[in-house]
């Protein structure tokens, strides 16, 4: 029989978090689940779940010696408007973060720990595909974000405590970047936008999948390792991305240049939607060992475009230039 899991989860009721509690909770023979949230958390869907109100900066650590959890999942971040106030925010997530660490390098019975990242950090690396091995150079929201992650990523050097860092690439939901650029201007605008000349790869996962692969961490991965999670073949450049949302909706495919994406949305945006990723690893068994729910490009679109958002054999108009 496989012996129940301790998880205490941090970031678990946000936009990938809110999946992952769903799935592990599904499986009470399997997993105990501590969850932390803020004090405006919606507590009617975490009712069957155990809960403690705080926040990452200031909860009592002895909670962690009570519960003792065998793995923490981190999902959670600390956010800030502009570059300043990432930056503040990100400085406040590494002092966390430190406090964290210190006291788990202490414990008798030490946790593994599974840091969610992004392949933002990574920056931008044209065609090539990108396995863990790739230095770090983080670009757009991750300049100033991954000050906060660096104090796990020590922790993993030094094996002063289990650490698995996660790497997942273009999370594809209602409550991401897709919902918030591309929904939403479908839906208001009848537009689908082109950031740059949309000759850049994204690889895509469905969040989904994305907590999927999480939940398959918790129970396969490696302390040491790092390891990018993606839907292997689901990589396309951003037009050919445009080009398939456009099919299925109907709506026109409007170019943005780089200076009217800076303008009207700043250079996070910019760097983020134009920066090429092409997720790959160095451990392809750990990939291979799950099973995707939307493995195509295809599924994860028409499992996140509102039906009444698609018009059946709905071709783009012309590309405006």
């Amino acid at each position: 029989m496989t012996e129940r899991k301790r998880i205490f989860l941090l970031g678990g009721t946000g936009f990938i978090g809110s999946v992952l509690t769903k799935q592990l909770s599904a499986d009470r023979q399997a997993n105990d689940i501590m969850l932390l949230v803020h004090r405006s958390a919606r507590f009617r869907e975490l009712e069957q779940i155990n809960t403690h109100t705080g926040s990452l900066g200031s909860f009592d650590l002895s909670l962690l010696d009570r519960f003792k959890p065998s793995t923490i999942v981190h999902l959670a971040r600390m956010g800030g408007r502009g570059p300043l106030g990432r930056f503040l925010a990100a400085s406040s997530g590494a002092r966390a973060n430190r406090r964290l660490v210190s006291h788990l390098r202490g414990a008798a019975d030490k946790p593994h720990v599974i840091y969610v990242s992004g392949s933002l950090v990574y920056g931008d690396c044209g065609d090539i595909p990108v396995d863990e091995a790739r230095p770090l150079a983080p670009i757009a929201f991750a300049r100033e974000y991954h000050r906060a992650e660096q104090p796990w990523e020590d922790a993993l050097r030094a094996n002063e405590v289990p650490v698995t860092m996660l790497r997942p690439p273009w999370v594809i939901g209602g409550g991401s970047w897709f919902g918030e650029f591309y929904v939403k201007s479908i839906r208001h605008q009848r537009v689908i936008p082109l950031f740059g000349d949309g000759k850049n790869l994204m690889s895509l996962l469905d969040v989904e999948d994305c907590a999927g692969l999480i939940a398959h961490a918790v129970r396969q991965a490696r302390p040491g390792h790092c390891y990018n999670l993606f839907a292997p073949g689901a990589c396309i450049s951003q037009l050919e991305f445009a080009e398939r949302l456009a099919k299925l909706t109907g709506a026109e495919i409007r170019r943005m240049d780089i200076r009217e994406i800076r303008r009207r949305h700043g250079r996070a945006v910019q760097e983020a939607f134009t920066f090429s990723n092409n997720s790959a690893t160095q451990y392809p068994e750990f990939v291979a060992g799950y099973h995707f729910k939307f493995p195509s490009v295809e599924e994860m679109i028409l499992n996140n475009v509102p039906a009444e958002l698609r018009t059946p054999g709905g071709q783009s108009r012309a590309l405006n230039e």
